[in-house]
């Protein structure tokens, strides 16, 4: 993923687990939880390396 979808990933995921803390439904709260740490992990990741990737666009 780049990198705006993996902090867009976080913010909803952290939207989504407020929101079911506050209603009381648990599972929402869970799911929310679950997709925060997965835009986390995403954002983590290191990504790929490729100094000449801008030069291979040129040629």
């Amino acid at each position: 993923m780049g990198k705006a979808k993996d902090i867009k990933e976080r913010i909803v995921g952290k939207a989504k687990q407020t929101l079911g803390e506050v209603i009381g439904d648990q599972s929402l709260h869970e799911d929310g939880k679950a997709q925060a740490a997965h835009g986390r992990d995403e954002q983590d990741k290191p990504k790929e390396i490729n100094p000449l990737k801008k030069l291979n666009h040129l040629t």
